[in-house]
């Protein structure tokens, strides 16, 4: 299940139904932009630009599924899928013209049965590298894709996306879900992040851009990374009852677009270290992903704010813009600058990540097993560096 404010819907005894919201955007996005997010054992959600208000879905038994429309302003929709079976599939159409756009996605499990979901962060320059990466994370089959921020550069814009995101991973988009959080580039002035993504999210939190939700073994958590570093975190309430919530899970991931822990050269929030971490470590969060440094790292497991925490940090933002430099630490046994994006599969016992080039090559893989007592470090990370 997703965390966060309940939304209502309507429902109709054996058929799932869709409620189109017309969504008032600062400005008119580009059409040709489709989405599959908030996927639940029961429920989904999908945004697309242009073309008709109504989307017509059927689910496994090839049944339509029931439909209600609403017209949709500036070009954005929104469309809630309730009453869905778990672990099934479905087929959508949204009329376009002569050739209809078409999506399929898969619900979320209803209990912890084994799943793989992807990873990605930095995607933003639309280059072949990106395009790549995009069409080896589609053909892997991941449950979904958690992007890990700065989907287009410099600034956002609707031209910037256009270009950058929904043309290399447009494809991919139509079948793989995305559960996003923002990087900085995509929280810039001129960005159209907010308008794309914040219609979908019924489960932010009210005092921030944060969401929690459930799949298998697993609870994720997303977290806008510039709250963190401001004086008080305005969403460090919500996050710390996020995670004490999902104590009875086997796993606990968060996933960010600044990190915490870096031995990267760029700089980080002030702040975001001291706010962030011991709320990590205090509601075991057994993995934390993010992005921001354009390469591929892997720490130690971390317990400078609880003694019995575990938490490790990978950094992986390198799927596709202009790669930074190793800086070697001895807290990041593993580092490489190289394309890349994170294959991670989890069941109720065991949790692993592979982080994985364009070619289909691992270049890194660890594991952790439940109820296994690993070395941890309380001291000696890389001191946090203020813009």
């Amino acid at each position: 299940m997703i965390r966060g404010r309940p939304v209502g819907w309507r429902t109709r005894a054996g058929l799932a139904v869709v409620l189109l919201l017309g969504v008032a955007c600062r400005r008119r996005l580009p059409a040709g932009w489709t989405y599959v997010t908030r996927v639940t054992p029961t429920g989904a959600t999908v945004v697309w630009t242009g073309g008709a208000d109504v989307l017509e879905c059927r689910g496994p038994d090839g049944g339509p599924l029931h439909v209600v429309s609403a017209e949709g302003p500036r070009g954005l929709r929104v469309a809630r899928l309730a009453s869905l079976l778990p672990s099934s599939t479905y087929g959508c159409g949204i009329a376009s013209g002569d050739r209809p756009r078409r999506l399929r996605f898969r619900t979320a499990p209803a209990g912890p049965v084994p799943f793989t979901f992807a990873a990605v962060g930095d995607t933003g320059d639309g280059s072949r590298a990106a395009a790549a990466l995009a069409r080896r994370i589609l053909a892997g089959r991941p449950a979904f894709l958690v992007h890990l921020g700065d989907m287009a550069y410099p600034g956002g814009s609707a031209r910037d996306y256009a270009a950058e995101f929904f043309r290399p991973y447009g494809r991919l988009l139509r079948r793989v879900p995305l559960m996003p959080t923002p990087g900085n580039h995509d929280l810039r002035p001129r960005s159209v992040y907010r308008d794309l993504f914040a219609p979908a999210a019924d489960g932010e939190d009210a005092g921030g851009p944060h969401y929690g939700f459930d799949w298998g073994a697993a609870h994720l958590v997303s977290v806008s990374s510039p709250e963190f570093g401001r004086d008080g975190a305005p969403g460090a309430g919500w996050l710390a009852a996020d995670l004490a919530a999902a104590a009875g899970r086997p796993w606990r991931i968060v996933f960010l677009h600044e990190p915490p822990y870096s031995g990267g050269a760029k700089f980080t929030i002030a702040g975001l270290r001291a706010n962030l971490e011991p709320i990590l470590e205090r509601g075991r969060a057994d993995l934390v992903l993010a992005g921001h440094e354009h390469l591929y790292e892997r720490s130690m497991p971390a317990c400078a704010y609880a003694a019995e925490a575990r938490t490790l940090h990978v950094v992986s933002g390198g799927g596709g813009a202009n790669l930074d430099p190793v800086v070697p630490h001895p807290n990041f046994p593993r580092a490489v600058s190289v394309t890349h994006y994170l294959r991670i599969r989890v069941t109720p016992a065991r949790l692993e990540v592979r982080a994985v080039d364009v070619s289909g090559h691992v270049l890194d893989r660890v594991g952790r097993q439940r109820a296994q007592d690993v070395a941890c470090l309380s001291g000696g990370w890389p001191p946090p560096r203020d813009r």
